[in-house]
């Protein structure tokens, strides 16, 4: 029978009273016990689902299809397992499948198939069998509760560890996905919540990633004849890279929420005696220390041969979540970034996709995570005195404001701090917030302008406030006067105009 055939069948799939609807025959064919009957059946409803799933989707569910569909994969067939899969797939799309609560019922099946199915020699079969997991996963309504007992939720985890972790990239790629829509809160909270596995199913996936990432690196083909075989071997590399970013953020977005959640800070059965592993803040410093040794070696390799906008938003949200879920290392792991080019990496990134209004999303994740790092790194006593609580909110209101507007070049960063014509209120913070942001980056030895011009742009600045009759924020002027006396050290003398600029400014 073919599809034209089958969608005029289907056509009235209820019929007249007294006549036998399309969904009820196919339904007979799946209880039956011949193996053909049950896969052709199978094939039936998806060509029907494929030539309008919105018409005849909710007739077959009415007719319970799913639940029968759902007992097939416990089938040793790979055909039939196989044709259930990319049926259930094509049902899932429905609303009506989640609000009879077929997945809820069918969980556990699917979860008993991945597992099976992966000992199995069937990288189609894998594929499948992932993709219609992570539709569950992601279209699961938040007020229905898709794992309704700890052990269910522990082995669909275990199943996802050993998919990321097959030699075959199709396969993991399909799993990172699924483990992406695996972290979600309402898929985590039956108590307790299982952080020894969680970090387990993580660091196969990071491990992944990796492996995957210096095979390429190994690769590298030579010659001309092969520089397109070398970029869409980076592209590759690239989207892989990008779902695991996507499945680390979706973790740390776990640990943020289960925060304000008593009950997810620890397992409670775990012994008095035993390791504090299964705890939030064990889970925390993992992601920290995770993050620190696989995720940023892994997007800085990356970082030299390609860079993507969407990746680098991904990423620096994870390090903006971090100063959040690990909050007693957030200064020492802000020196740590600063001293590692961050400040001007962001900066980079910013003036290379954030000009006008493109990349608006990037932006602001550019933004959020320099706002971040600059409150983190003046709290902490270095090269001058740490500011009061009043004058770190003065500068905290300066750089929510002035750092969005910030997307020029470096150069071009230093003329406009230079700038001693009249200026407004908003480019005045905008000057402030550049200010801070070169300060901070030198005495985290992030020198990427030179001291001579440098010290230009501030003795100028600071000019500018003078003629003004401005005074900037006193965190601002503790920097402007630490940038001199550096940059001083190794240049010529202070303009005496400015000497008494300094004077009249204090």
């Amino acid at each position: 029978m073919n599809k034209s055939a089958l969608a005029e069948s289907a056509e009235s799939t209820a019929g007249p009273p007294g006549e036998t609807s399309l969904p009820l025959v196919l339904k007979k064919l799946l209880l039956s016990r011949d193996e053909t009957l049950q896969v052709a059946s199978a094939h039936c409803i998806t060509a029907v689902l494929v030539h309008s799933p919105v018409k005849h989707a909710s007739a077959f569910i009415h007719a319970d299809i799913p639940e029968f569909l759902f007992e097939h994969l416990s089938s040793s067939s790979e055909v039939l397992i196989w044709s259930s899969y990319s049926c259930l797939i094509l049902l899932v799309e429905e609303p009506l499948f989640f609000s009879k609560c077929h997945t809820v019922y069918g969980i556990e099946a699917v979860v008993r198939s991945l597992q099976g199915s992966l000992k199995m020699n069937n990288t189609e079969l894998h594929k499948q069998g992932l993709l219609l997991f992570a539709e569950i996963l992601t279209r699961q309504p938040e007020e229905i509760k898709l794992f309704t007992s700890s052990a269910i939720c522990r082995d669909a985890g275990r199943a996802l560890q050993e998919a990321v972790s097959s030699p075959v990239l199709e396969v993991a790629a399909e799993a990172v996905k699924a483990t992406s829509a695996f972290l979600r809160k309402d898929h985590q909270s039956t108590p307790p919540v299982q952080y020894r596995e969680l970090r387990a199913l993580l660091e196969a996936m990071l491990n992944r990633c990796a492996e995957f990432s210096q095979i390429l690196l190994n690769r590298r083909p030579l010659g001309h004849a092969s520089s397109r075989d070398s970029e869409k071997a980076i592209l590759r590399r690239g989207k892989f890279l990008l779902s695991t970013l996507e499945g680390f953020r979706n973790a740390c977005r776990l640990a943020v929420e289960f925060q304000s959640e008593p009950s997810a800070q620890e397992n409670p059965f775990t012994a008095p005696s035993a390791e504090k592993e299964d705890t939030l803040e064990a889970f925390s410093e993992f992601l920290l220390s995770a993050c620190d040794s696989l995720c940023i070696p892994m997007v800085m390799r990356h970082l030299e041969q390609a860079t993507h906008p969407d990746l680098m938003e991904v990423f620096l949200s994870i390090l903006h979540s971090l100063f959040v879920i690990v909050p007693h290392m957030k200064e020492k792991f802000s020196k740590k970034l600063a001293a590692s080019s961050f400040i001007q990496l962001t900066l980079e990134l910013k003036a290379r996709f954030c000009s006008g209004l493109s990349h608006s999303a990037l932006n602001q994740v550019c933004s959020s995570f320099l706002f971040y790092i600059c409150l983190n790194l003046l709290s902490v006593p270095g090269k001058t005195e740490p500011p009061s609580q009043e004058e770190l909110s003065e500068v905290s209101e300066l750089l929510q404001h002035g750092l969005p507007q910030i997307t020029s070049r470096s150069p071009e960063s230093l003329a406009f701090l230079s700038d001693r014509q009249y200026v407004e209120g908003a480019a005045r913070q905008r000057q402030c917030c550049i200010l801070l942001l070169f300060y901070l980056a030198y005495i985290h030895e992030d020198r990427f302008v030179s001291e001579a011009e440098l010290s230009v742009a501030v003795q100028s600045f600071l000019l500018s406030l003078q003629d003004e009759g401005e005074c900037p924020p006193v965190v601002v002027f503790r920097a402007s006067i630490y940038l001199l006396a550096i940059c001083q050290d190794k240049d010529s003398a202070l303009d005496e105009q400015l000497h008494y600029s300094l004077i009249s400014i204090s």
